[in-house]
Parts: C-alpha cells; sequence; structure tokens
C-alpha cells in the first residue's frame, strides 16, 4: 500500500482514495462527489476528503459496506479483492482501469 507523508505529517493512503472514487463510479455517480456523498449519506467535504487520502474511518467504510452487497473491509482498507462477488470485483476493476486511462489521458496532454 502507497503512502506518503506531507508536510504536517498526515499519513494520506493514495491506494484507498483511488478504491473510493472507483467505487463512486461503480456506482454510477460519474465524476459527481456531490451525488454520492448525498445518495450515500455522507457530508460532501467528508466525501471529497477521503478521495483526497484522509483515513476512511471506521464508521464510514461499514456504511459503505451496508450499502453496497458484497463490498468488503479488506478492499476498501487494503485492496484486497478476494472476497468480492465476481461480477463486483470485475466492475470495480473495470471502474479502476478506467481511471488510470484517464489520469494517463490527463498526463499526455
Amino acid at each position: 500500500m502507497l503512502r506518503c507523508m506531507t508536510p504536517d505529517n498526515d499519513t494520506i493512503d493514495r491506494d484507498t482514495a483511488r478504491r473510493l472514487i472507483a467505487l463512486r463510479f461503480y456506482a454510477g455517480c460519474g465524476d459527481s462527489q456531490t451525488r454520492f456523498a448525498q445518495k450515500y449519506g455522507f457530508t460532501v467535504k467528508q466525501w471529497n476528503n477521503f478521495e483526497r487520502g484522509s483515513p476512511l474511518s471506521k464508521e464510514a467504510a461499514i456504511q459503505l459496506v451496508r450499502k453496497f452487497p458484497g463490498l468488503t473491509l479488506d478492499w476498501l482498507h487494503l485492496g484486497k479483492p478476494d472476497g468480492l462477488p465476481g461480477t463486483l470485483r470485475a466492475e470495480l476493476e473495470a471502474a479502476g482501469n478506467a481511471l488510470t486511462s484517464a489520469e494517463a489521458t490527463k498526463r499526455g496532454r
């Protein structure tokens, strides 16, 4: 898991943040953090912070697991897809791959 330190010594978990962004796309909310946050019971500020790498709280992770059948804490926190149902796993991987492609396109401009 990739971690980096910011000047104020906060730990940022970029891998978890990427999985949360992939989850937002999987949920059909596309580029809208606001829509995802409102639909799944978070404030926009909370969700934005999670996607920017702030630690995902235990409560928030459990809330997501309850809202998305088959989602696991192991996937959210550690990126372990082993416990995900096959279809969910494939769709989350596809969302993650789409993000990677979009990022590569932005860098190529």
